[in-house]
C-alpha cells in the first residue's frame, strides 16, 4: 500500500473512532489553506479540536506522532489560527491532538501540543 492510500485509511480510521468512541463532532477532513494543512477538525464539548493523524504499519521508523515535529506542530498552529479567522471563532478554546494509528490500532493523545509549544 502507497503512503497516500494509507494516510486516507489511517484518516477514515481516525474519523469513525472520533465520532464512536469520543463522541465530537466532525467540522472538518483534509482544511488546506496557504499556510499548512489540518487533517480533521472537530468540536468536543464547544472546544475546537484540531487534530493530526499519523498512521503506521511498523515501527521501524518510530511512531507516528514521533513524525509530528516541531516544524510540523507550527504548520498546524498556523493553519488552525486562519481557520478560526476565516470562520470567526477566534474566540473559541482550541486544542491540538494526534492520532497514532499502528497496524489499526488507535492511540489518541489528547492536548498533545498547544500553540505555546512551537
Amino acid at each position: 500500500m502507497n503512503t497516500r492510500a494509507g494516510g486516507v485509511i489511517g484518516e477514515q480510521a481516525a474519523c469513525e473512532y472520533i465520532l464512536k468512541k469520543r463522541g465530537m463532532h466532525i467540522l472538518r477532513r483534509n482544511y488546506s489553506c496557504r499556510v499548512g494543512e489540518i487533517d480533521i477538525i472537530a468540536l468536543d464539548k464547544g472546544c475546537v479540536v484540531f487534530i493530526e493523524v499519523k498512521s503506521r504499519e511498523s515501527e521501524s521508523f518510530g511512531r507516528g506522532a514521533e513524525a509530528v515535529t516541531r516544524a510540523k506542530r507550527r504548520k498546524i498552529v498556523r493553519a488552525a489560527q486562519m481557520y478560526l479567522m476565516s470562520h470567526h471563532m477566534e474566540e473559541c478554546d482550541v486544542r491540538f491532538d494526534v492520532i497514532d494509528i499502528l497496524r489499526g490500532e488507535a492511540e489518541y493523545l489528547e492536548n498533545a501540543f498547544d500553540m505555546n509549544d512551537l
